[in-house]
Formats: C-alpha cells, structure tokens, sequence
C-alpha cells in the first residue's frame, strides 16, 4: 500500500487547501483505519494532517508508520476543539470541501469560521483502478464468501428461516477470519425473491422456492459482493425460465466487462436478453458497481453510464428478474478488468440447487 502516491495523485487535481471527512476516502489516502478524523491536504505545498482526538494518537502514529504515509498526526487533545485547531493550520486560507459528505449544520460551522469553497471531491474517481493489495482483499473477501454460501447450501436450507440462513452466513464469513460482513446480507425465498432489496424475515424455505442470497465479507476495509438464487427441490418450469433468462443475461453482461469499455455497453448487452425475452420491465434496477471500500462505488452501470472502464477495476455484474406472486432471480459475480476480458473473483457455482428434506444448519 503506497499511500503517499495516493496522497500526491489527490494534490495532483485539486488546489490549495481541501478538507477530507469520509472515513474511507481517509483510510485511502493515509492508511488510519479508525472511526472518526479528518484530513487537511495542502495541495500547493504537499503537506497534509490527519486530525485525532486523544483516543487515537497513538493508533495513527503506528498505522502512518506502517503504511510509510508522510501526513502528520495532528493531536486534537488537551481541551481543544477540532474546529480551533483546523482553523490553526489553515489561517487565513479557504478551504475546500465536498458538501456532500458533511452535514448542514457542519457545514454552517465551518463557514463561521473559514472562507469556504464547496467543491467535488476527486477520491471516488481516483478509487477505481485498484492495486495489488486492494484486489488481494477484495479476493480474499470473495473467497471467505463463497466457502460460507457451499457450507450452508450444501447443510440444506428448506424448513430454515430466512433469518436463520442469514444468520449461519454472517457467522461462518466472520469465523473465517472476515472482519464483518460487506453489507446487510439477503435472503429473500419463494415470493419474497420479487423484492430486489428484501431484509429477511420468519419465512420458513420451502420445496419449490428459489431463494435469493445476496452477501459478502469483510477485509481489511474492502468488500466483496456476489449473489446466487438456489432453486429448493423442484421448482415450476415459469421459474425455471427466469432463472435459465437471468444466467444468460448474465454470462452477456460478464463477457462485456473489459478495459476501454463504456459502462452502458455492458447493461446493454444484459438488456437486450432481457428485450428479446420480453421481460425488460421486470428488471427494475442497474446492471452492476463498483467496489471497494464501500459496497457501492463508481461507476454505476446503466443506460445513462458514460464511464469508460480501465484496467484493475473491480466492479459487478448483476442482472435480475421480479416478478410480484412467483419470486425472483438475480445473479451477481464480481470481477477485476484485466485488459481485453475479465477475471471472476466469486467462484461459487451459478446452478446451485438444494435438497428438499430439511437438515439443520
């Protein structure tokens, strides 16, 4: 992790003094993985801060060191407030920051005390081509996913609660060394499955259901993200061709991810599946994301995306089908760009079906 060629990427676009607040764009440009701190960057002059009250001192001082990071550590310590100290390093100067990331009232307070320019920050760009390190956690993520999702598929999951299954996942990502999961995880069975964003409930999994399981883990800051639909015993030949619709899209939309490619180029090719199917309208949302340290990154692939599509980015690809009183299917995987083609970092098998004899988890 080279945190210090980020840090000179990120003064390379803006200019004069720019004010960091996410934690992630934080942990990017520094390498401190705590909770709570803020980052001044003079961008003229090369220098940068990291902001800590005294719970996180010592904390920083390390994580800098490791990650050879050459942002001081700037104590908020001793009574002082943040805002006091902030207003030490900058003077009379103004300061950018990004008005979304900090709320109105934030925002006011600073204007009382500084001359501020609301400007966009470029971290969401300079993300997405990911390096070594980043792809090494995303794939480890991926992979702690996958065993968890085979252990409990293949234990059996009809006569399980949604809740129950989401459960068993969570725990077997964490015992295996994640540090959370990646995001809330999905189980959505039988008519549940027509909600694209379900949260799971005390519906028990029966014969005949597809079940929706979308999740991921988490390591080191960075996420994975997959999504498989499991077909429980025998399921109707209705559903049997959503699911058949959905994995072609897919395979469409997973051959179209490559270096110089358009974001809309790819949710297209899963579209005109979809099209030829006649079930476009039943595909409600975007064809796949960016990840890394947040779940969703740019870019977002839709018919409007004109993002163009670099080596090392890390995005999904993931089409689906709803349809109210059956349920629904969505495929996902997630893959690097490396050059001409793609490569899947979730390996676990897309035609996974279940017993129909309850076993326990």
């Amino acid at each position: 992790m080279n945190v210090s060629r980020r840090l000179e990427s990120f003064a390379g676009v803006v200019s004069g003094r720019h004010l960091v607040l996410r934690m992630e764009d934080i942990r990017w440009l520094t390498g401190f993985t705590g909770s709570t701190a803020q980052l001044l960057v003079n961008a003229d002059s090369g220098e940068s801060w990291l902001l800590v009250d005294g719970r996180y001192v010592e904390r920083a001082t390390e994580e800098l060191r490791f990650a050879q990071s050459t942002t001081v550590v700037q104590p908020v310590v001793g009574g002082a407030l943040l805002d006091e100290v902030l207003q030490k390093l900058v003077g009379s100067s103004s300061i950018g920051v990004d008005a979304a990331h900090l709320t109105a009232a934030h925002m006011d307070t600073l204007c009382t005390k500084f001359s501020v320019e609301k400007v966009v920050s470029p971290c969401d760009d300079l993300r997405r081509v990911k390096d070594d390190d980043e792809i090494a956690a995303i794939s480890l993520a991926a992979s702690i996913a996958d065993a968890a999702l085979q252990q409990v598929v293949a234990d059996g999951l009809c006569g399980h609660t949604e809740k129950q299954v989401r459960v068993q996942l969570d725990y077997l990502m964490k015992l295996a060394g994640a540090d959370d999961v990646g995001f809330d995880t999905i189980v959505a069975t039988g008519i549940h499955g027509a909600r694209p964003h379900h949260e799971p409930t005390d519906m028990v999994i029966e014969d005949g259901h597809g079940v929706i399981i979308d999740m991921g883990a988490l390591v080191n800051g960075y996420r994975s993200d997959m999504t498989r639909t499991i077909k429980v015993g025998a399921v109707s030949g209705e559903y049997e061709r959503m699911w058949a619709t959905v994995r072609e899209a897919q395979n469409a939309g997973v051959a179209a991810v490559r270096e110089g490619v358009v974001g809309s180029e790819v949710d297209a090719a899963v579209c005109a599946i979809f099209e030829r199917e006649g079930v476009r309208h039943e595909y409600p949302h975007g064809t796949g994301h960016g990840v890394g340290l947040y779940i969703h990154e740019p870019p977002i692939f839709s018919s409007r995306c004109t993002a163009v599509l670099g080596n090392n980015e890390v995005v999904t690809v993931e089409p689906g089908l709803y349809r109210g009183g059956v349920g629904g299917v969505r495929i996902e995987d997630l893959v690097v760009v490396t050059g001409n083609t793609c490569r899947i970092l979730t390996l676990t098998p897309k035609d996974l079906t279940c017993p129909r004899s309850p076993q326990t988890i």
